[in-house]
């Protein structure tokens, strides 16, 4: 059997985006203009099985990446719930972080004097007189 000459290249990982594994508990997050509650899905993510709060702990059973987005079937920790839903509806921590507001722009300080930095006036390995 002839070995291809291309080596293999894994996709790009877009900016933001995370993998999380098989058996890992994560939690609901729903997105920052959407409902409250985030939809389980079907396999297919045609019929809606069940809605989540944002915060309840899930289960990772399984991951199917897609085009359009990677979806991770989960598993409820709390009631007998199962179904899909998009990697941007599930984050790590179980509190969202803080949506923080741009830090105001902080201007440098001036460059110091030279009297105030020690500067002598001599060259690197020059002696003092």
């Amino acid at each position: 059997m002839p070995f291809s000459t291309r080596s293999f290249r894994p996709s790009p990982v877009r900016a933001g985006a995370f993998v999380l594994a098989v058996g890992r508990r994560v939690y609901v997050s729903r997105s920052e203009d959407g409902p409250v509650r985030v939809t389980l899905t079907d396999d297919a993510g045609t019929n809606a099985l069940a809605t989540l709060a944002d915060g309840h702990e899930v289960e990772i059973l399984a991951w199917r990446p897609r085009g359009s987005g990677t979806r991770y079937h989960v598993r409820s920790t709390r009631e007998d719930l199962e179904g899909w839903v998009a990697v941007g509806n599930l984050r790590r921590l179980a509190v969202a972080p803080p949506i923080s507001a741009p830090s105001p722009t902080v201007s440098a300080p001036p460059p110091p004097r030279a009297r105030e930095s020690g500067y002598s006036g001599r060259r690197f390995g020059q002696r003092a007189h």
